[in-house]
């Protein structure tokens, strides 16, 4: 395809079997400004370098790894370096340190929406270095971290451009501190532990980061609804091939779900 097709911008992998080798060939498309990575857990650090060494527009990065430990701080690393104009990384069980955030944090000076679910190895070191250094970002998810109410603290003297933050599933922070971070920044919008049920998933659009729920892009919203119509509308008898297709729509419409700051952008013009 990156042989025969050229102006690609963007980019959706999730759920299906490629390596580093289908990976490394989307640096092919010097203009991607955005990439999503969505279980696709043959992935590993050596695509994404070399896709972040060629793809020097990439803005919007979306990471599920599924736990594999495949990517980690060498290819967060190579994005900082080569990516400077990132606004938007998203990244779900992977697990960064210190090391790649402090890059990542100095280097991409217009980052403005950072996610961060499912990792290990985000700690409070790691907020405090985003809070210190991170002075465009607006909007913080952090989920299912092992973070306390010092990384709270932290957020309450950096971060100058921050207007909301999310906070799920984080045991070590509590109510008390949520509060006082409100108070200590009037403007600051601080979501801890609604209560909800959510489901997260990363495999979606140009959209933004994680919120408590999902929602369907336009186009693939349009999509989902021809295709539930379609169903509806056959109960005369459909043919077999009829009904698989549009079963097939409303899966399509659903792999292609958009994770965003749903809530939020209600506020905001920034997406």
């Amino acid at each position: 395809m990156s042989d025969r097709v050229s102006g690609v911008v963007e980019v959706h992998l999730e759920k299906i079997q490629v390596g580093d080798v289908g990976l490394s060939s989307l640096s092919n498309f010097p203009n991607l400004e955005i990439l999503h990575l969505v279980k696709t857990v043959e992935c590993t650090n050596f695509g994404l370098v070399a896709v972040a060494e060629r793809c020097k527009l990439l803005r919007k990065l979306h990471i599920d790894g599924c736990k594999a430990k495949r990517i980690g701080d060498e290819g967060l690393s190579a994005v900082a370096k080569h990516c400077p104009n990132l606004q938007e990384l998203v990244l779900m069980g992977v697990n960064p340190t210190k090391s790649s955030l402090d890059l990542l944090a100095s280097n991409c000076l217009n980052l403005e929406r950072l996610a961060l679910c499912g990792s290990d190895t985000v700690g409070d070191a790691e907020i405090s270095c985003i809070a210190g250094k991170c002075i465009a970002l607006k909007k913080l998810c952090i989920k299912s971290c092992p973070v306390s109410n010092e990384a709270m603290e932290a957020l309450a003297s950096g971060c100058p451009s921050l207007v909301k933050v999310k906070v799920k599933k984080c045991r070590n922070v509590t109510c008390d501190i949520a509060d006082w971070l409100k108070a200590s920044r009037g403007s600051l919008s601080v979501n801890l532990d609604s209560g909800e049920q959510e489901h997260v998933d990363a495999g979606a659009s140009d959209g933004g980061v994680p919120d408590n729920g999902v929602e369907f892009p336009p186009m693939f919203a349009q999509t989902a609804a021809a295709s539930t119509s379609g169903i509806a509308s056959s109960s005369s008898g459909p043919s077999r091939s009829s009904l698989f297709k549009s079963r097939l729509g409303i899966l399509s419409g659903k792999s292609l779900v958009a994770c965003t700051f749903r809530k939020w952008s209600q506020g905001g013009g920034v997406s």
